[in-house]
């Protein structure tokens, strides 16, 4: 199933984005004197685009809100508390430099943004545009159930996304900025990028050409080489997960089965996208950061043939091609493209290129000039 997710490029100048966000306020975010009803925000927000492909969504306006913390990790030891807590006691703040360099601490509440269309919807959670009334700055904000989250034991999922996003600095991956919470839900205050995901992009346009794809490689291998020089693994490396801002700017998104693995230690735990998975995870075998590199390997292929190359009509048949290593190419695969993903989709994982090959393998230099 394929889940939504929208988070901003802060890539290009800021006279140019935010000629684009203006662009897109009339269509995303109501103005900031036509207040959107209860009922609009219990619909799903403002809704000015009746041709939308995403449903409507519950969010009801009616529960206290407790404030934003904006991030650290090394003070969220109660973070899994708000899960469980009803009516609980004000967080205490930090700023959120990146809404505005002039904006000064304050508390926030749902009552500072302006709620625009919902963005996108997964199993767990909705997102919405949104736009900070005293400083203008868009965003989008994902809307969880804490029910939700406790009936599908999501606790330690939902607290990994939150300490490890929060924790990140890198122009290949979106930020998270804070989160605030009422009785009945969870709010992550997130990065919003303007073009969406990347798997909704490649689905429309169909695939790339060369220059676009090395391009994109390139960004996401970036972003998983940070990752892991921090010891952290991602698991669930995908187009859905890849979301597009101003000038190609690629950003990785959706931490929620990311691990931080300071000793190497390999791990065991069966998670991600079936489509995306490696060898090692389908047959239960221990993995480690290589898991990562794989996934890459598939979204390369998927970016230049338009779907990934394991993908087969049951769980079962994908899992089997996965194993062999079964990759067909299309002969609008050039060599050196073939010769990239080869050198990753290898079933030993110790055998796959490193990520600092990845980068600088022929493919990817023969059209980094014209990467725009």
């Amino acid at each position: 199933m394929r889940t939504s997710s929208y988070l901003s490029s802060t890539q290009g100048s800021k006279k140019d984005i935010a000629k684009q966000h203006k662009a897109l306020l009339s269509m995303y975010v109501p103005s900031s004197n036509k207040k959107v009803s209860p009922n609009q925000i219990s619909k799903g927000g403002a809704e000015t685009n009746k041709s939308s492909r995403i449903s409507k969504s519950p969010v009801g306006p009616h529960n206290k809100i407790q404030p934003v913390n904006v991030l650290s990790p090394s003070k969220n030891k109660n973070l899994s508390n708000i899960i469980t807590q009803s009516g609980s006691k004000l967080m205490k703040t930090n700023a959120l430099d990146s809404f505005n360099s002039n904006l000064r601490i304050k508390s926030f509440t749902k009552d500072d943004f302006d709620i625009g269309l919902k963005l996108g919807k997964g199993k767990f959670g909705k997102v919405f545009c949104v736009r900070h009334k005293e400083s203008g700055f868009i965003c989008a904000l994902k809307v969880m159930q804490k029910t939700d989250i406790l009936q599908y034991k999501l606790e330690r999922q939902f607290i990994r996304e939150v300490e490890i996003q929060s924790s990140l600095n890198h122009p290949n991956i979106a930020k998270l900025y804070g989160y605030f919470h009422d009785e009945k839900r969870v709010y992550l205050i997130m990065e919003y990028m303007l073009y969406g995901e990347l798997y909704k992009t490649l689905e429309i346009h169909g695939p790339f050409e060369n220059a676009v794809a090395t391009n994109y490689v390139y960004q996401i291998a970036s972003a998983i080489l940070y990752l892991h020089q921090r010891h952290i693994i991602h698991r669930d490396i995908k187009p859905e997960n890849i979301l597009i801002g101003p000038h190609n700017q690629l950003k990785l998104t959706d931490f929620g089965w990311s691990i931080i693995n300071p000793k190497g230690l390999r791990r065991r735990t069966f998670c991600g996208t079936i489509d995306y998975l490696s060898p090692e995870i389908v047959d239960y075998k221990e993995y480690d950061h290589n898991v990562d590199i794989w996934a890459l390997g598939i979204v390369a292929y998927e970016l230049l043939v338009g779907s990934p190359p394991f993908e087969e009509n049951t769980k079962d048949l994908t899992y089997e091609r996965i194993r062999r290593g079964d990759i067909v190419f299309p002969k609008q695969v050039t060599p050196e493209a073939r010769d990239f993903i080869e050198r990753i989709l290898v079933l030993e994982p110790k055998k796959r290129m490193t990520l600092k090959e990845i980068m600088s393998h022929p493919w990817i230099l023969k059209y980094k000039s014209q990467w725009q």
